[in-house]
């Protein structure tokens, strides 16, 4: 098969479609998994645009838009049109140090608190498999030193490439955890810090569990709770 004929990769799709949208122009999930049928992980392949050159918003970075919609600020490489990938120089993190992150981490997700080898607490078919990650990326500044490195499940590091801020500045978290409410919301907090990690309670695991679902779902979850919630404050 030659090249003219092979087809396209997942990933060359993924380009194209963006592509046809444009920079300064947004587009929603449910339209990229809709232009790629087939495609499971259209949404792992966009973000694998990001070591491309492409520049992809989302509600995180940019207020201004929706959590199901995307801004195209730049397009990268064009690999649907046959342009050379650039060479990675993402290296993984192994041997020693990835012992002492692990240990260090209390082998569990810094981010969310999955322990490895356990199944996600919204998601018991899946187990949390670890890896370790950069909290200032490298491509903004980051270093590889152990202070700038953080055990991270597979789920929030695909999450995090996503984010292209900069960690807050730790008086600018002290300020934050003094804010919050009451003594019971700051003894919560507290024991994060103490255990390392953020342990759900039944309204956050509800709405993590939602959250998951792909957006048509969320909107008919959505609907048919704002009718219980009605319901029950008629009574």
């Amino acid at each position: 098969m030659t090249e003219s004929t092979r087809k396209p990769s997942s990933g060359q799709r993924v380009a194209a479609f963006i592509a046809n949208v444009g920079e300064g122009n947004k587009f929603k999930k449910m339209e990229l998994f809709d232009a790629v049928p087939g495609v499971s992980q259209a949404d792992r392949r966009m973000r694998d645009l990001r070591e491309m050159g492409w520049v992809i918003d989302n509600y995180k970075v940019n207020p201004n838009i929706s959590p199901d919609e995307y801004l195209v600020r730049k397009i990268g490489v064009r690999i649907d049109r046959g342009e050379p990938r650039p060479k990675t120089v993402r290296k993984g993190v192994a041997g020693a140090k990835r012992r002492r992150i692990f240990e260090r981490d209390g082998h569990a997700c810094k981010v969310c608190g999955a322990p490895a080898g356990q199944p996600f607490a919204d998601e018991p078919s899946r187990i949390a498999v670890l890896t370790v990650g950069h909290i200032v990326p490298n491509a903004r500044g980051g270093a590889d030193d152990e202070s700038n490195l953080r055990a991270e499940c597979q789920r929030c590091g695909d999450e995090s490439r996503d984010d292209t801020t900069d960690p807050p500045t730790p008086e600018q978290v002290f300020k934050r955890v003094q804010s919050v409410g009451g003594i019971k919301e700051k003894r919560r907090i507290f024991g994060w810090m103490q255990a390392g990690r953020r342990e759900f309670d039944d309204t956050e695991l509800a709405f993590v569990e939602w959250s998951r679902l792909p957006f048509d779902q969320q909107q008919d979850v959505m609907n048919r709770f704002a009718m219980q919630v009605m319901i029950d404050l008629e009574q």
